[in-house]
């Protein structure tokens, strides 16, 4: 009993203390313009004291009216931002208090005409400034904090929320946030989501500008966000990746929310279901702009599968993945390779001391992604198919996600215990009945309608898994574009995904076994085994390919040197920052190109306190000087690139060089260095018959630094520069189209009829 009257007593005493808070505080504003006023008549009679006699009354008033009249436009200027009521307001009242200050200091406050412009004058500025806050107080507009809970007070009672109330917390300019208090124990958040769309419609806002999200820490508060919803119904531009070379723990940046907010999406230890109807953009925003940004990161590799499209919606993005397979053998050889991997993985992240996969604990983060998957359903074997379930229960565990790509997920085409296990992206739908498969629990609760968009908007999505916030599970977003038109985004996404290949990463042995980077030509298996290679052939092997990785870094910095001398010439300007947000490379390549321009001439050296360089050539030579430099090079640079040899030999600038011994100049004489040299019509030819290979093979895209088409310039016996001038010259006679983004250049077979009947006379 005593415990209940103490807490009666806790809960009076509070009311009693918020009533009192509530009338001193009314009170309260209405004081400081009468207090201004008897500080502005005490300091007019200490001025007059002090200074009212002459000479000194002179200086006094030349002093204050200089005062008055700074003071007076300073306030005109510092109120800029006001209404025009308010910026006059302040001014005029500005004015006035210093000109009487300089009034009374000369006459004294005592004065006839001194007082009674105090008396009045005075009262009746201090009595505009008490009606003002009176009526701002009750809402007119001016606080941008009221305009969100002006507008809800008008929709609450149609929508049912009577008694509720909203304020904002946060306004930019995408958005207002705000908190809604709903009444206790009569509404919950529950009910002022299912109100949403008569909230819309008594704010007089367009349809789907209301966000409501229930608040965690109190059922009888919500959150409420209010945006314009046909802001990201056009595409958006890729920006580029958000963190290259960082771990996949961090988050992804996909899309951009309808508040404007980025789509900062952390996906490890869950997997991911997309759905969407044809034409929805499911494959491009969703597969894309998902696995664009994981091939990125360092420790992340990603095996893909597509029994349905083959190499249409993937084959882009190959340089990046670790392993594709189009066809039904190798699927089901991945899952059986993946599921039995993923119990030596689970082993032996128990026998290092990790209960689950951490970023830097030793092993590679696996995607498995699989578009349209219910066509690999129907043509897996029934154990295969257990396998592929079975992956999904355990390989987070063992460091691995998911990602499933389907039009409609419902019972007849993905099991529904591999649909439960899935955070859920939802692009557009045909049919509202196939809300309840795409979206989670919670978003059909919100009332999310992805049936709405159809095929207008396609790329707008909604998405709800473990990172995605309680105020944007409901909200709308939009996916990036890659291109215009298919040709410009598959071209876009092959550069991105050549300028992060699979090769370049440094995976564990159980991700290197289950890689497939190249698919093998079929060979006659033969009737002996092979010896086992010898230490010094694998040697050779290994110099084999990691000379081909630096003749394709050398070709891809050559040509984005040249791009760079073009752009910091035309510009006049060199810095990193500008280099990262222009070509859209990270901080480490532009300190590397800013630094191989100043070894070329074309950069001076940065100043101490900036990082940016002057720009020694001027608007005219940017061609010449960017054509130099995609021929030449920079031998620099790629040095950089290659390992060490030997750490332990060093040497300083003044060190003399040191010639070779006889012995170590003949061990650099090759057996080739007798070989005749190949005619320039034998040269194009090798070239143009890996054309019409790669047309025969359906792979019309390539770069400049493509691993066989290296091997065709090294068997000609002919440099970087040339092989760039031969598919420039193709590229004019309409062999090749060449397609720029960013820092790489792509090039895709269109006609090789103007080889059938070329004569090969071309100078090589």
């Amino acid at each position: 009993m005593a415990r209940k009257t103490q807490s009666l007593q806790l809960v009076q005493d509070a009311t009693m203390e918020r009533i009192a808070v509530s009338a001193v505080s009314k009170v309260g504003v209405l004081v400081p313009p009468w207090a201004v006023l008897g500080l502005e008549a005490t300091g007019g009679a200490v001025s007059h004291a002090m200074w009212g006699a002459a000479p000194a009354v002179t200086w006094a008033a030349a002093g204050c009216t200089l005062g008055s009249t700074l003071l007076t436009a300073l306030t005109w200027l510092a109120t800029h931002r006001r209404r025009m009521l308010g910026r006059v307001h302040s001014t005029v009242t500005a004015g006035a208090a210093t000109s009487w200050f300089t009034v009374a200091t000369i006459t004294g406050v005592t004065a006839d005409t001194t007082a009674g412009a105090l008396f009045f004058g005075g009262a009746t500025l201090a009595l505009s400034w008490n009606i003002r806050t009176v009526i701002r107080g009750q809402g007119d507009g001016e606080s941008s904090e009221d305009a969100l809970g002006s507008l809800f007070d008008r929709a609450k009672e149609q929508a049912g929320l009577k008694g509720a109330r909203v304020r904002a917390t946060e306004v930019t300019d995408h958005k207002v946030k705000g908190q809604m208090q709903l009444p206790a124990g009569e509404k919950t958040a529950e009910d002022a989501i299912k109100a949403t769309d008569r909230i819309e419609s008594g704010m007089r806002l367009p349809p789907g500008s209301v966000i409501v999200a229930r608040d965690d820490d109190r059922a009888d508060r919500a959150h409420v966000t209010v945006s314009d919803p046909r802001a990201i119904r056009r595409p958006i531009a890729w920006p580029g990746p958000s963190r290259p070379g960082g771990s996949v723990d961090e988050p992804l940046r996909i899309g951009i929310y309808q508040d404007g907010d980025e789509v900062e999406y952390r996906f490890v230890g869950h997997h991911l279901q997309i759905m969407g109807m044809t034409g929805s953009g499911k494959s491009i925003g969703g597969a894309w702009n998902i696995v664009a940004e994981i091939i990125t990161r360092a420790d992340a590799a990603v095996f893909s599968i597509d029994v349905s499209k083959d190499d249409q919606t993937m084959g882009p993005l190959n340089a990046g993945l670790h392993r594709f397979e189009t066809g039904k053998a190798g699927a089901a050889d991945l899952i059986r390779a993946m599921h039995a991997a993923i119990p030596e993985r689970t082993k032996w992240l128990a026998a290092h001391g990790y209960q689950a996969w951490e970023p830097g604990c030793g092993l590679t983060y696996w995607y498995l992604h699989i578009e349209e998957v219910p066509k690999l359903f129907n043509e897996l074997a029934g154990e295969d198919e257990e396998r592929l379930a079975e992956i999904l229960k355990e390989i987070r565990s063992a460091g691995g996600s998911v990602i499933l790509s389907l039009q409609r997920a419902d019972y007849t085409q993905i099991p529904t215990l591999i649909r439960s296990q899935m955070a859920k992206m939802c692009f557009g739908l045909s049919d509202p009945d196939d809300v309840k498969y795409g979206v989670s629990a919670r978003q059909r609760k919100a009332g999310v309608e992805p049936h709405e968009w159809e095929d207008h908007y396609p790329g707008m999505a909604y998405l709800d898994g473990k990172s995605v916030r309680s105020t944007h599970y409901a909200m709308p977003l939009r996916t990036f574009s890659w291109g215009a038109g298919s040709a410009e985004a598959n071209a876009a996404m092959a550069a991105h995904a050549a300028r992060f290949p699979a090769t370049a990463k440094d995976v564990d042995h159980f991700t290197a076994a289950l890689s497939r980077l190249r698919t093998p030509a079929p060979v006659q298996a033969p009737a002996v085994a092979p010896p086992a290679a010898s230490p010094a052939s694998r040697t050779r092997r290994d110099d084999v390919v990691q000379d081909e990785e630096r003749e394709a870094f050398a070709a891809d910095f050559a040509e984005l040197l040249g791009d760079t001398a073009e752009l910091v010439i035309a510009v006049q300007h060199a810095s990193p920052q500008m280099l990262q947000r222009k070509l859209r490379v990270g901080r480490e390549d532009s300190l590397r190109l800013l630094e191989a321009l100043e070894r070329k001439g074309v950069v001076g050296p940065a100043s101490a306190d900036d990082e940016g360089r002057p720009v020694l050539l001027g608007t005219a030579d940017g061609a010449e000087a960017a054509a130099r430099l995609r021929d030449s090079g920079d031998p620099v640079a790629a040095a950089l690139r290659t390992d060490d040899p030997d750490p332990s030999v060093t040497a300083g600038a003044g060190d003399r060089v040191q010639e070779p011994t006889d012995a170590e100049a003949e061990s650099l004489v090759t057996e080739d260095d007798d070989r005749e040299p190949m005619t320039p019509a034998a040269a194009r030819g090798l070239v143009y018959d890996w054309l019409r290979h790669r047309q025969e093979s359906r792979r019309p895209s390539f770069t400049a630094s493509d691993s066989e088409l290296t091997a065709v310039r090294n068997r000609s016996g002919n440099g970087r520069a040339w092989i760039y001038k031969v598919l420039k010259d193709l590229t004019a006679r309409g062999v090749l189209r060449a397609d720029k983004s960013g820092s790489s250049t792509t090039f895709t077979i269109t006609d090789l009829s103007p080889l059938e009947h070329d004569d090969l006379g071309h100078a090589a």
